[in-house]
């Protein structure tokens, strides 16, 4: 389910995402948004424009076919107007990226990793891959340990955030790049180590099988791929993956209770940000906030191919 902020996009929001966007978070495979669903949800003569470029960017004839023809068949606006609820949710963290970073920062940092989790990983001296890097969270603690950090992610506004901090902290070890999970621009077995932060999931558009063998694709032989709070530790663990949680770092830290309450009622539920105007706290238990704390990782070590 998306979280409430969601309902303030529209369509028309698509509609910012420049080609290369688009193809990253709309083009068809591995659990992604069917072509019919995008024809239906793009139903109406005000959106002809992005339709054009939505078919030019989806992979083959047949999928441009399917979504033409969901386009012209007319569905009830109750469907439409579904159909339109679906994409939109599906592709909330992709539209905050992109329009909202402020907001996005605003949530990641009161989200602090398991610092045990993170000195877990042997990162000294090594090439190290940050996938889904986002404004840096994870590129910007490696760099202090790593011989170089290969950050990449699909959105340049994370990106351009990313490389100020790593300037402002003068780490002239982070190389950013902008790619996509699919296409990640590092060469076959390039990095020691891959960390997928709060990133990779088990489905498009931010993962799947496709994307996960992309990601192993990038490590050397023996060297590890690991996924820092994964959304579905049994669908790693079920492709090989070994599964590792630690305790404590049950709560979220704000810089003021404000900030609280407004993460709170936009990223999880009005509920929660009651409970954290009526104990007046900056300081919010994940288990308000009815997620798990950010505190296990599932690992694999990539195997050499024969």
């Amino acid at each position: 389910m998306a979280p409430p902020l969601a309902r303030r996009y529209v369509m028309h929001h698509l509609a910012d995402f420049d080609d290369e966007a688009l193809r990253t978070f709309l083009a068809a495979g591995d659990g992604d948004i069917a072509p019919e669903r995008l024809g239906t949800a793009l139903q109406g003569d005000e959106f002809d424009n992005l339709a054009l470029r939505v078919a030019r960017i989806l992979p083959d004839e047949s999928a441009r076919a399917r979504f033409e023809e969901a386009r012209r068949w007319r569905e009830s606006p109750a469907i439409v107007a579904m159909r339109r609820r679906q994409v939109l949710d599906t592709l909330f963290w992709a539209l905050l990226y992109w329009h909202d970073p402020d907001a996005y920062e605003e949530l990641v940092a009161g989200e602090q990793i398991h610092p045990g989790l993170l000195h877990s990983l042997d990162l000294d001296g090594r090439v190290v891959a940050d996938l889904g890097a986002g404004a840096g969270r994870f590129t910007l603690f490696a760099a202090r340990h790593a011989s170089r950090v290969i950050a990449v992610d699909a959105v340049p506004a994370l990106l351009d955030r990313l490389r100020r901090k790593a300037d402002a902290l003068e780490l002239s070890n982070v190389d950013t790049r902008r790619g996509s999970f699919r296409r990640l621009p590092i060469d076959s077995a390039g990095v020691d180590i891959a960390v997928a932060c709060s990133s990779l999931t088990s489905h498009a558009p931010w993962g799947g099988d496709l994307a996960l063998a992309e990601a192993e694709r990038i490590v050397k032989p023996g060297g590890d791929l690991v996924v820092i709070w994964p959304d579905a530790p049994e669908w790693f663990c079920a492709r090989g993956f070994a599964y590792m949680s630690l305790p404590g770092n049950a709560e979220m830290h704000f810089r003021d209770v404000a900030s609280a309450a407004r993460i709170a009622a936009d990223f999880y539920s009005e509920e929660a940000a009651q409970w954290v105007r009526d104990n007046d706290a900056r300081v919010v238990p994940f288990a308000v906030l009815g997620v798990p704390p950010p505190n296990d990782a599932c690992v694999k070590q990539v195997i050499p191919s024969r």
